[in-house]
């Protein structure tokens, strides 16, 4: 019975990874590190408008206005996403049952009571030729980013006018009172001072299965390989309103009719309608291989049911970083680990830090590409032994992304040209001269957007889950992974299921 479970272990994870290895990458016409800055820069387009020049493309900065604001602000979101979203932590039930050679009997016994941790590191080793193999499932659904709902259009981005035209008000020879080329503002022509508010609506999921493989290459060294087979899933939704700052006396919400001074024909996504909106969106999903992470693990000092040990990870960039599927570079984490046993109860400690090369899919043209950030990682917690067959554990989680940065929701002013507060809406440029009014009056508008902040970006995760042992040397695990603060991308509740065997 032993001998056949053992074969059947061997083979379900050999032909796992032999799946996950085979599996090309699903790539979609519009990468999925894209997916954002196109629906929000690019996708949004008006009707062409019955005055001036045609408006079609006045608020797709992508298309023909690099230097616009708004892009900065999108890609520092795209690229925050990517990271996070790329590099979650990745559960792993491996090194579970652990084995200790007794000479007063000459053969292995269990190095420990407990089953160990799920996301952090222990001492001990699994023993001298001694091998574990099996995978994990972990499917992770993000819910907020920095606080605010991904889900439900909380998330506003402000498109800017293109800077496109210039209107002078000074008469003369040659006289020309419009002209399309820029003038470094968007405060003429006054029809530049609209905004569009986009608001977004992200559903956003993974689905990794891991397989993994520890050995034991002395009673104080192991060393180890895990293979994540990932799918990504993309629903994403723009909604964007034109708010009329310009084209109808300041009024957010036009009435309909509008009012006479009001001109929403110049940006409309509908002609007749001055409160159309448009919808954009996209649903995109991408599978194939991750980030394949080489690990090995040695033990400084014995103690019982511990010890310290030093470790190193490995994270080789085998996933497409443009379909979110790697991170798009390597990352290396030297890993110092302590851990004890006392009764029922063992105890854990993991501090460390990761080296990471490499440049962050979703960069925007004309702007700087974002850099993979090294990080500090920390934890520690505990597992409760139950019964020999069942372990409780608990853990806390840090990981500070250094120069990572942070996108604060913070009020931000706008100025426009506002001719309704002109003494004579309709007089003609020479008839406002001749009164001494040679520009328009300027009005500010402010509403909560992003905005990016230089720093390290913290984020902190709790988890708790069981290890159960049926029979024999099989391991079934079950956990839970949870935010416990605001920051940066999160997901209310991650699962993971795992299952081991030990040889």
């Amino acid at each position: 019975m032993k001998r056949r479970v053992r074969k059947s272990a061997v083979h379900a994870c050999a032909g796992l990874l032999l799946l996950s290895m085979a599996a090309p990458a699903r790539a979609q016409h519009l990468p999925l590190a894209q997916v954002l800055p196109d629906l929000i820069l690019r996708d949004v387009v008006l009707l062409p408008g019955m005055l001036g020049p045609v408006h079609s493309a006045h608020f797709s900065p992508l298309t023909n206005d690099p230097n616009n604001p708004v892009i900065g602000i999108v890609q520092s979101f795209n690229t925050q996403m990517a990271k996070q979203f790329s590099t979650f932590p990745l559960g792993s039930s491996t090194g579970g049952l652990t084995y200790v050679f007794d000479e007063t009997v000459g053969t292995f016994r269990r190095g420990s009571p407990s089953f160990g941790p799920m996301f952090a590191e222990r001492a001990l080793t699994i023993g001298r030729r001694k091998l574990s193999v099996g995978f994990n499932y972990q499917h992770t659904s993000y819910n907020t980013f920095e606080g605010q709902n991904l889900r439900d259009g909380s998330i506003k981005f402000y498109l800017r006018h293109q800077d496109c035209c210039t209107f002078n008000l000074l008469p003369g020879p040659p006289y020309s009172e419009f002209s399309t080329t820029p003038n470094g503002t968007r405060l003429t022509v006054p029809f530049e001072g609209d905004i569009i508010q986009a608001s977004l609506f992200l559903k956003a999921t993974t689905d990794t299965t891991a397989v993994f493989a520890n050995y034991g290459v002395t009673d104080r060294w192991d060393v180890g390989v895990a293979v994540p087979f990932v799918r990504v899933q993309l629903d994403a939704r723009v909604v964007a309103r034109i708010d009329r700052l310009v084209t109808c006396g300041g009024l957010l919400i036009v009435p309909n009719p509008p009012p006479t001074n009001c001109a929403p024909e110049t940006h409309t996504f509908e002609y007749g309608n001055p409160n159309a909106t448009q919808t954009v969106e996209h649903d995109g999903h991408a599978s194939g291989i991750g980030d394949v992470v080489l690990r090995t693990k040695y033990r400084l000092l014995n103690a019982a049911g511990g010890g310290v040990a030093a470790g190193v990870d490995i994270r080789f960039p085998t996933g497409d970083e443009n379909d979110l599927l790697g991170a798009g570079g390597v990352q290396a984490k030297l890993l110092l680990v302590a851990s004890s046993q006392r009764g029922r109860v063992g105890e854990h400690v993991n501090v460390g830090y990761t080296l990471a090369q490499g440049d962050v899919a979703g960069t925007l043209a004309e702007q700087v590409s974002a850099s993979l950030p090294d990080e500090i990682n920390y934890s520690g917690g505990a597992e409760f032994v139950v019964t020999p067959r069942l372990t409780l554990m608990g853990d806390i989680i840090g990981r500070t992304l250094r120069g990572a940065g942070r996108l604060d929701l913070v009020g931000d002013k706008f100025e426009y040209s506002d001719p309704s507060k002109l003494p004579g809406f309709n007089l003609t440029p020479q008839q406002l001269v001749e009164m001494g009014i040679l520009t328009f009056p300027v009005s500010t508008a402010t509403f909560d957007e992003f905005q990016p902040r230089p720093g390290n970006l913290t984020l902190l995760l709790g988890t708790g889950g069981v290890k159960f042992n049926p029979f024999g040397n099989v391991l079934v695990s079950a956990s839970v992974l949870f935010p416990l603060t605001d920051a940066g991308l999160r997901s209310r509740m991650t699962t993971i299921v795992g299952l081991d065997y030990a040889f």
